[in-house]
């Protein structure tokens, strides 16, 4: 007892963290940007310029070699899966302390729906990303095999 006392008053602070409270939600596309669903908690350490895009290294294809719209497609999906990914794992963060807030409850059970969809689409358009996706696709019947033999292997990157 008489240690954890003494460590107490050797500390330089402590901590303390306002209970969150529910609020509104940035879109799943902004808070993959911003790097949290809530508003309330994008407290940005400094201002940095969006607009200079000239430092931004350039993603998009030279105008010599058109993006496929097949690719297109596959990217968006992709990235709509990141997006409601990351709107889950936040909204368990949040959960986690506020494990009865029936408007987080609401949404991660809409967001585990869409991504599911998600995950579907993406499977039955292009390839499994995940072996639940891909028995998921079987056991629908939206494809006649079982197979990882179609796409890229998980360690060969996503989009080719």
């Amino acid at each position: 007892m008489e240690a954890s006392e003494n460590s107490l008053s050797n500390a330089l602070a402590i901590a303390t963290v306002p209970y969150q409270k529910w609020n509104e939600t940035y879109s799943p596309d902004m808070a993959l940007q911003i790097g949290t669903i809530f508003p309330d908690l994008n407290k940005p350490f400094f201002k940095a310029d969006t607009t200079n895009t000239e430092t931004l290294i350039s993603t998009k294809s030279p105008s010599h070699s058109p993006v496929p719209p097949e690719q297109i497609e596959r990217e968006t999906l992709l990235t709509q899966i990141y997006e409601t990914s990351f709107v889950i794992n936040d909204l368990t963060l949040f959960l986690d302390t506020h494990k009865e807030d029936e408007d987080a409850l609401n949404m991660l059970k809409s967001s585990l729906q869409t991504r599911k969809q998600l995950m579907i689409d993406f499977a039955t358009k292009f390839y499994p990303l995940t072996q639940a996706c891909m028995a998921e696709v079987y056991a629908q019947k939206a494809c006649n095999y079982y197979s990882w033999s179609e796409g890229p292997m998980p360690w060969e990157g996503a989009c080719v």
